[in-house]
């Protein structure tokens, strides 16, 4: 069941952020709140109220919006999502008084009305590193990279299904040969220094390797191909101790 709540009349209650951003225009002219900043919430935790009242009820929903600062909060069971009008360089502050109700956050960077669809996204993402990092709140950072044009969550699926032949990898199995090549990645595709590194033979290095190439059909002499299977080691569980053994 959704709940929604806007101080402002006439208040719409529409799922898409971009559909209700007129009713944040502020009414002391303009340019006071010409940008937005996108919430999404999610309920993780919550302290029993001693009125009995639940958790997502509309006296928390009304504390959650003067805590964001916003009139216009919709809830959905355990999921929140805001609206909150912003100057263009203004910074989100989460609230601590929002951690304090059980909820994890992830806000937006400040946008205008028209790019809140990616405000939107960029808020879930936030929300993911928060609860993966087990942190009230996170605030997205501009960054110029692929890793933050993809869902953390898509990126863990797309890694474990790159992954899975290396599962069919006999001894020394697939931890050692992922240690591997991302040591070798690392290092530039430089044999000695990741031989080095492992305290293996180059020989060895370069059987494991060919072992990797072979399960995953991939040219490793592509620097595509190397771009992109760095892309997926990022988003996969770094075990110190693979690719340390000796064997193979």
């Amino acid at each position: 069941m959704s709940t929604g709540l806007c101080h402002k009349s006439p208040a719409p209650n529409h799922d898409r952020p971009a559909e209700v951003a007129h009713a944040l225009l502020p009414d002391d002219g303009p340019g006071a709140a010409d940008h937005w900043i996108a919430v999404h919430g999610r309920l993780l935790r919550s302290r029993p109220d001693p009125g009995g009242r639940p958790p997502t009820g509309p006296a928390r929903l009304a504390a959650l919006g003067t805590a964001l600062g916003t009139p216009c909060v919709q809830l959905d069971g355990a999921r929140l999502r805001a609206l909150v009008p912003s100057a263009r360089d203004a910074r989100p502050s989460p609230p601590a008084q929002a951690a304090a109700l059980g909820w994890t956050l992830g806000f937006s960077a400040p946008v205008p009305a028209a790019e809140l669809p990616g405000a939107d996204a960029q808020a879930e993402r936030a929300l993911e590193r928060a609860v993966a990092s087990e942190a009230p709140a996170v605030v997205h950072r501009a960054e110029h990279t692929l890793h933050s044009l993809v869902a953390a969550r898509e990126a863990r699926e797309h890694a474990g299904a790159r992954f899975v032949p290396l599962s069919r990898a006999p001894a020394p199995g697939a931890a050692v040969l992922l240690g591997t090549l991302r040591t070798w990645l690392s290092f530039h595709g430089t044999w000695d220094r990741t031989a080095a590194e492992l305290r293996v033979h180059r020989n060895t290095v370069r059987h494991r390797l060919a072992r990797v190439a072979e399960l995953l059909d991939v040219d490793l002499q592509d620097p595509e191909v190397r771009m992109e299977l760095w892309f997926a080691l990022r988003w996969l569980p770094e075990d110190p101790a693979a690719g340390q053994q000796g064997a193979g």
